[in-house]
């Protein structure tokens, strides 16, 4: 067994993935929203016995090491090391692979550069004005230093310079986004000049990028910058502070979303230490599952109104779609967070106490705005809130808000209910849903297949009125085929063994496609005997019908053939193979 699979074998995938998402016991399997792509149906399945995930949504699929590549951003070597030191496995040292040296000398720049900014920062006279303007915030040093600040001189090389004296070449500096090429021929700048540099840090605390905000507002620049896409570096895949705020949030089960770094770390100064910023209400799905695997809660507490902010109102659905509850802090007469925290602190905090429900915020802003006891204030009302209730994932909480808005906009509760569901219908017509989706990924001879192996105790294929030769599915027949031929030898050998123990001679090009069969849910109806096999029969002379009706259908086409060719012995062999083909679908309908 090689160092791979004895971590494989020692991580339990449901625990491991449980720490990502809500999952809920599906027959012998589990399921949960799938975290790769939007869905109101959980239609992401995990298999224990097989150690594997599949989501029959969206496709994706695969072991633990998978997992944590596609859900942290990880190459393989990075998801190895990360599961070997959970189930303790010293791993031997083994060649990196050419990703895993490119990340590791970019994170080794950023340190670098972050080391540099912070030294500036933190001790070198250039830094001064840098010590000024965050003093000037009410800034202390022990929250810049916490949050490992730094500060970007004007000069145009001074990175560049410092990285190339570390032997790193000019275009890995470019490669991390530190520096951008002038032109053909003309050498490099430096991206952050004369602003306070951000680093942004994964859960695990390495520094992937950088944000950096200017010292004056009055300069005709961008007020915040940010390093561009990297290998290491995507904006949508971090919040700002979670590597400090995690301890936090899992202790009070409840995260506070802010906007930029100054609400994040004036809130920490504040003592509120669960606070994180999105960098912009645009909430993405990689954030939204940081904050569900984190917490359960999440305060929304943004400069802009949320209730006429598409973005905003897209992350709050993938939100509520992850299970998390979602609720709204009110600035009140304060532009942002950052503000209200130097000027009432004691204030900030009790408003976070009174957070109001995402959903009582929405109809409230809304009546607010528009005229309610109006025909157009209420078309208004209702073009703004019921896309938003028809989009809640809870029925009960839906029916909730939707008598909640009638209350508010004087009409009868089924009126406004019928409209939801209008609106409903008018979106999963635009954007079918995962449910849908979910049916058309698997087919009937393999959901056959599953509800073969869904019990371990075997029926002898024999019994069951279905070939090799009946499935059109090359994968099934050849599955089937292997079935039968080593249940038959396993009964010459030794009585009573079970399926899962055979499948240990499964051959490896069946491995994968016996992984997606058993993530497929098989209806707890069935777990008793009886109704399994006369289920397993059912669906059985299912296949064997459509395998004769499309045997059928090609011998019907080769007696036209024959007919034009005036082949009568053919037409005669022909003719009685239709005759018999259709009296054998003829007693399978009986």
């Amino acid at each position: 067994m090689d160092q791979k699979d004895e971590v494989k074998t020692k991580v339990d995938i449901v625990e491991l993935i449980s720490g990502y998402l809500p999952l809920k016991k599906a027959g012998r399997n589990f399921a949960g929203l799938c975290p790769f792509h939007s869905e109101k149906t959980p239609s992401f399945m995990i298999s224990p016995e097989r150690q594997v995930f599949k989501c029959f949504g969206c496709g994706e699929a695969g072991d633990v090491f998978t997992f944590l590549e596609k859900i942290e951003g990880w190459d393989f070597r990075e998801a190895l090391e990360e599961l070997a030191k959970r189930v303790g496995v010293k791993l031997k040292s083994f060649a990196p692979t050419e990703a895993s040296r490119t990340k590791e000398k970019l994170i080794s720049i950023n340190n670098l550069a972050a080391k540099f900014y912070a030294h500036l920062l933190n001790k070198h006279p250039v830094g001064q004005k840098g010590r000024d303007y965050l003093r000037s915030r009410g800034i202390k040093n022990s929250l810049w230093e916490k949050f490992d600040l730094g500060f970007a001189p004007a000069g145009w090389e001074t990175v560049s310079q410092l990285l190339t004296k570390r032997r790193y070449s000019l275009a890995d500096i470019a490669m991390a986004g530190l520096i951008i090429a002038r032109g053909s021929r003309q050498g490099y700048y430096d991206r952050f000049r004369n602003r306070i540099i951000f680093p942004l840090k994964d859960g695990r605390g390495t520094i992937l990028g950088f944000s950096a905000r200017l010292l004056s507002d009055s300069v005709k620049e961008a007020k915040y910058i940010n390093s561009p896409e990297t290998p290491i570096f995507n904006k949508g895949s971090l919040l700002f502070g979670m590597d400090v705020a995690r301890g936090a949030i899992k202790e009070k089960n409840q995260a506070l979303l802010v906007e930029g770094e100054f609400d994040v770390i004036s809130s920490h100064q504040a003592g509120i230490t669960n606070a994180v910023a999105s960098k912009g209400t645009a909430l993405t799905e990689r954030q939204v599952a940081l904050l569900s695997r984190a917490t359960e809660n999440v305060a929304l507490c943004f400069d802009t109104d949320l209730a006429g902010d598409a973005a905003a109102r897209r992350g709050i659905e993938l939100l509520d779609l992850a299970g998390v509850n979602v609720k709204v802090v009110r600035l009140s007469k304060y532009k942002d967070p950052d503000e209200f925290c130097k000027k009432d602190p004691a204030g900030f905090k009790k408003a976070i106490g009174n957070a109001q429900n995402i959903y009582n915020y929405f109809i409230e802003s809304a009546l607010s705005r528009y005229d309610p006891q109006t025909a157009e204030g209420q078309k208004k009302i209702g073009r703004e809130i019921l896309p938003i209730l028809a989009k809640i994932s809870d029925d009960l909480v839906r029916a909730h808000y939707i008598d909640k808005l009638a209350k508010g906009l004087d009409l009868d509760v089924n009126l406004v209910a019928q409209a939801v569901e209008k609106k409903t219908s008018e979106i999963y017509q635009e954007a079918p849903s995962s449910l849908s989706q979910n049916k058309s990924a698997i087919g009937l001879e393999e959901y056959f297949l599953a509800l073969y192996i869904s019990r371990d105790d075997i029926i002898s294929p024999v019994d069951i009125p279905v070939l090799p030769v009946d499935f059109e599915n090359k994968q099934a027949a050849h599955f089937w085929k292997w079935a039968r031929d080593i249940i038959k030898s396993s009964r010459r050998r030794q009585s009573g063994q079970n399926f899962k123990k055979l499948l240990t001679n499964l051959p490896k090009e069946l491995s994968g496609f016996v992984d997606t069969l058993y993530l497929v849910s098989v209806s707890p109806a069935f777990s008793e005997k009886e109704r399994w096999v006369q289920e397993l029969v059912k669906v059985a002379k299912r296949i064997k019908q459509k395998s004769l009706k499309r045997q059928l259908s090609a011998i019907a086409h080769q007696l036209k053939i024959a007919q034009e060719k005036n082949l009568n012995r053919e037409l005669t062999s022909l003719t009685k193979k239709f005759d018999k083909l259709t009296e054998n679908l003829e007693k399978m309908n009986i």
